[in-house]
């Protein structure tokens, strides 16, 4: 059976706690830093990135786009020297009340699974929780999820890469065809996932099934290893069968 989804304001209610702590970490941090799961960004690159994705998504919504809008078409777009912080938690603000005030319910592009206020809502999440963790890495903070809200991480991360029109998967070919077949299981939450190699892309079904290889561990944990965020020496999550077959599948699995 299908995770059921959070709801439309606990996914606003995530984006907003987590843009709020990426604001406070890099109040009185080095801008040149740089951070770890992105090693081609400094922390200004992250927070770059991660403002214009907050007001991309909220033109989209305040425009009922169902078309893709080009990032040259949102406003804003100047992050000032010395201002980074306040432009980040300015988008964040008005991109989650702009999608609070909209709803869940409101037909829109998005780039995977048909789009729409509640995709979208959902996606804003996590983008920013991986996003936070990416700032926590970057100063050295520890970074921890609530499990129902990381579980729910590893389950958009798969229902959207399942989707062969999303583009964002650059590497998803390397599931294609005859392979070996993966198990996630979160062990604080419920969560357990089974992805198997099909003609293109893969298939995704739920429940405990055994597969060529696994990863056991807390949601967070488990979400940490699939994002590519675990922090240097952690151990992360248990895992089972061959390196190269856990890394084909973390590797086709990731956001290009």
């Amino acid at each position: 059976m299908a995770m059921e989804w959070l709801t439309h304001d606990r996914y606003l209610d995530s984006a907003a706690a987590d843009a709020l702590r990426v604001v406070q970490l890099a109040e009185g941090a080095d801008m040149d830093a740089r951070v770890p799961s992105c090693p081609d960004w400094a922390l200004r690159d992250l927070l770059f990135h991660h403002g214009m994705v907050f007001r991309w998504i909220g033109e989209i919504v305040a425009r009922r786009a169902t078309e893709r809008v080009p990032f040259r078409e949102v406003p804003d777009r100047e992050m000032p020297a010395g201002g980074e912080a306040d432009w980040l938690l300015a988008g964040a603000e008005r991109t989650v009340a702009t999608l609070r005030e909209a709803g869940p319910d409101v037909a829109l592009w998005g780039w995977a699974r048909g789009g729409g206020t509640r995709w979208w809502g959902r996606r804003i999440a996590h983008e920013t929780l991986v996003h936070r963790v990416d700032a926590e890495l970057t100063v050295g903070a520890r970074p921890e999820a609530d499990p129902g809200l990381a579980a729910d991480n590893v389950d958009e991360l798969l229902v959207n890469a399942l989707d062969l029109g999303a583009t964002a998967f650059d590497k998803r070919a390397a599931l294609s065809g005859a392979g070996d077949s993966l198990h996630l299981h979160t062990t604080d939450t419920p969560g357990e996932w089974q992805l198997l190699p099909a003609e293109e892309g893969f298939s995704l079904d739920y429940g405990h099934v055994k597969a060529d290889a696994a990863v056991r561990g807390t949601a967070r944990d488990v979400m940490l290893w699939l994002n590519g965020r675990l922090p240097e020496g952690e151990a992360g999550p248990e895992r089972f069968g061959e390196e190269r077959v856990l890394e084909l599948w973390r590797g086709g699995l990731s956001l290009g």
